[in-house]
């Protein structure tokens, strides 16, 4: 599933695919479902291994993953579809495996430079590849990438083949689903929406990119806005005017994370923001996950004044960065959490 940045490909899949899938609408005589989400990240096949296993068991252990890696290294898909059939033996079910942004394997063998980043990848590609080949348990895959990444698929043997025979490019809302998009969750609450707003919104919508994320947050400011302060009974222009409109809404945001911090922290964020983000050697704009450890030998902090600084970006509904564990060590990664 490939589109444009912010143009709306996880949540199809997360919303809509796999909520169809539960429902028993897709795949004739099953409604049973294991349904594993992951990232390649930093550690694409550890993350892989951890996506299945937590199927089996959730509260699997860094050992048990690690010992399951080593046995798909040796043993490959074989020891993945061994794994399964003890399990469906009990229930029967398919399996259905999201690799959300799966361009994060390119900047991966960017950031891992030398063989171990580029033979990783390259497992890791064939092992979903050899997934979906074999024909003994039924293993459904959805990979999610930003449709400028297409490319550079093609440097693995066999990937561009597969994506030909079944790739999706996610269309862009036309004026009226725009219109459900922004009234209906509203709506749903019991809340008026003024038609002045809508207009507005979906003439403003068209002058930015990343629309649907821009378009989200405004909206959660307008709602958080009208109930907390304004209190006029309606979601209306007053609302999103005061929340800087969608092209501010998200610089006004965080500058409310800015104006709570003394200088020294805001030179900290500045240093944490600039790790975080990259251009790559086609000059697109990418996010660049980065260990704690990492930005402590960068800015000299300690991982309490990281957290502190970080914090301020994730509380009050902000999200911007979120923060993940890594394998088995006691490190972590933060990353962005949309290009937007």
């Amino acid at each position: 599933v490939v589109g444009g940045s912010g143009s709306g490909k996880s949540s199809l899949i997360r919303a809509g695919l796999i909520p169809a899938l539960k429902g028993g609408y897709l795949v004739e005589d099953s409604s049973k479902w294991k349904i594993a989400v992951m990232k390649p990240g930093q550690n694409p096949m550890f993350n892989f291994a951890e996506a299945i296993l937590r199927q089996i068991d959730p509260a699997v252990t860094h050992k048990q993953i690690n010992d399951f890696l080593t046995q798909i290294k040796k043993e490959g898909t074989t020891a993945i579809i061994e794994r399964l059939a003890l399990l469906k033996e009990a229930r029967r079910f398919n399996f259905f495996l999201l690799v959300d942004q799966f361009e994060e394997l390119f900047r991966y063998q960017m950031d891992i430079s030398g063989k171990n980043g580029q033979t990783e990848a390259i497992d890791f590609v064939n092992t979903l590849l050899n997934l979906t080949d074999q024909k003994s348990f039924p293993f459904y895959i959805v990979l999610t990438m930003r449709s400028d990444f297409i490319g550079d698929c093609a440097q693995f043997h066999g990937l561009p083949e597969a994506l030909n025979k079944s790739q999706y490019l996610v269309p862009r809302l036309n004026r009226e689903e725009m219109k459900r998009v922004i009234e209906g969750p509203s709506k749903l609450y019991g809340k008026k929406f003024s038609p002045a707003l809508t207009s507005k919104l979906l003439n403003d919508t068209t002058k930015v990119k990343d629309e649907l994320p821009l378009l989200q947050h405004a909206l959660m400011r307008i709602w958080d806005y009208e109930v907390k302060t304004d209190k006029s009974g309606a979601l209306d222009l007053n609302d999103y005017k005061e929340i800087g409109g969608i092209k501010k809404a998200l610089a006004i945001h965080a500058d409310e994370a800015l104006d709570d911090m003394n200088k020294k922290e805001v030179e900290l964020s500045k240093m944490i923001f600039k790790a975080l983000t990259a251009i790559d050697e086609n000059g697109r704009k990418i996010r660049r996950p980065v260990l704690m450890s990492e930005l402590k030998a960068l800015t000299g902090a300690d991982e309490k004044e990281i957290l502190d600084i970080l914090n301020h970006f994730i509380r009050d509904r902000r999200s911007f960065v979120y923060l993940q564990n890594v394998s088995d060590s006691d490190d972590k990664v933060i990353d962005i959490s949309h290009e937007s």
